[in-house]
Order: C-alpha cells, then structure tokens, then sequence
C-alpha cells in the first residue's frame, strides 16, 4: 500500500471494493476482519492474501473470488474503517441540539477513534513512509474529500435549499478545512499543552474553539 494508493481509496475507490463492501456475507466478513487483524498486527507490506487466508481459515481461492487482488482488499478494508468512522460520528452528534453541541460530541468520537485505533497506530510504526506523506505533503486529496463532505454537511444543515453566496460557501471551506488541518496535526503530534486525552478535553477544545469559527462571517 502506498500514500497515492491510501489517497486514492479515500476519493476515487475502487468498484470491486465497494462491490464486496455492498455485497458483505458471512465469509466476506471473515476476510476483512483477517485482513484488519493482519495489518494490525504485521503490517500490510510484509502481509500476503494467503496469510490473510490462513488467518480467516479460508482457502486462498475463496479469498480471492472475494477480493480479485491484494489492492482491492486494502481498499475495502481502509473504506469499512471510514464508514464505521462517519456512522459512528453520526451517532454520536445526532442527538445534540446545537452546533457546537454536536460538533463537541463529533470532536470527542473522532480523537477516541484515532487515538485508540490499532490499525492507524501500527501503520504509523511500521510503515511511516506509506503513512506519512498520506497526511502531509501528499495530504491534498484527503483535506478536498473531508473539507467538501464538512461543507456539504454544515450547508444542509444551516442553509437548507438556500443559494447560497460565493462568500458564504469560501466561508465554509476555509473553516471546514482549518478543522482538518488541526486535526491532522493531532494525530502526527501528540504531545500538546491542548487537553485531548479525553473525550471531554476534546469537546471542551470543539466547542469553545472550532465552532465559533462557523459564525465569524
């Protein structure tokens, strides 16, 4: 896996790991629960789709009718991380009623997510040089996908059917996207004078700090 192919997974998928993720029975299940334990615990460049067989206890050719290539099982994996990701932080703000309330609960979801995630943790350790450039100088990609999924969000959510001005929607951006900036800072550095090692240390850094940024126009 390499920082173009993590990139590409996050914005241009690939058909046949959608197709198995939209497909998902007993043994497509078992596989990509294998293969997410194989990252976890190996690393994926030194992992094989055989040793994700052997740990599924499948044959290697029923993986394979599966996932027709080592790539297309990245993907689904990496993809089955963000929609548990956007389901979970839907969840977890949708009961709020305002919107520092909800981007609070967001907030504190996002950082035990990360900061408790096996899969993004070993990656970093074993293979930051895949990693790495995915969340930094090659990082373009991945700020347009979350700053247009954020803008389209808080634009339904605030505006409706609206038109809204070009003012406005640069507005959104420049906010959607200093939220990921800041984001992705946390999760390369981790030591801050900033409390996040909490769920409430994040809500508290949400609500009295990024979502005032929303009503600054």
């Amino acid at each position: 896996m390499t920082s173009n192919t993590l990139l590409s997974t996050l914005t241009s998928p690939d058909p046949e790991a959608l197709r198995a993720l939209g497909e998902a029975d007993e043994v497509t299940e078992r596989i990509l629960a294998a293969a997410y334990e194989q990252m976890a615990v190996v690393g994926w460049r030194r992992s094989t789709v055989e040793d994700v067989a052997k740990r599924a206890g499948l044959g290697r050719a029923t993986v394979y009718r599966k996932f027709p290539s080592k790539t297309a099982l990245t993907e689904a994996v990496v993809l089955g991380e963000m929609r548990k990701y956007l389901a979970g932080s839907a969840v977890a703000s949708g009961g709020q009623r305002t919107v520092a309330d909800r981007m609070a609960e967001s907030a504190a979801y996002t950082v035990e997510f990360l900061r408790s995630h096996p899969l993004v943790h070993r990656l970093l350790e074993t293979e930051p040089e895949t990693i790495l450039p995915a969340l930094t100088v090659d990082a373009g990609p991945l700020v347009e996908a979350f700053r247009e999924f954020c803008v389209n969000l808080w634009r339904n959510e605030f505006y409706g059917e609206t038109e809204l001005s070009a003012q406005t929607l640069q507005h959104l951006r420049t906010v959607a996207e200093l939220h990921i900036r800041i984001a992705l800072s946390f999760i390369l550095t981790k030591s801050s004078a900033i409390e996040l090692d909490t769920p409430d240390g994040a809500r508290h850094l949400a609500r009295h700090y990024l979502a005032p940024m929303l009503d600054a126009l």
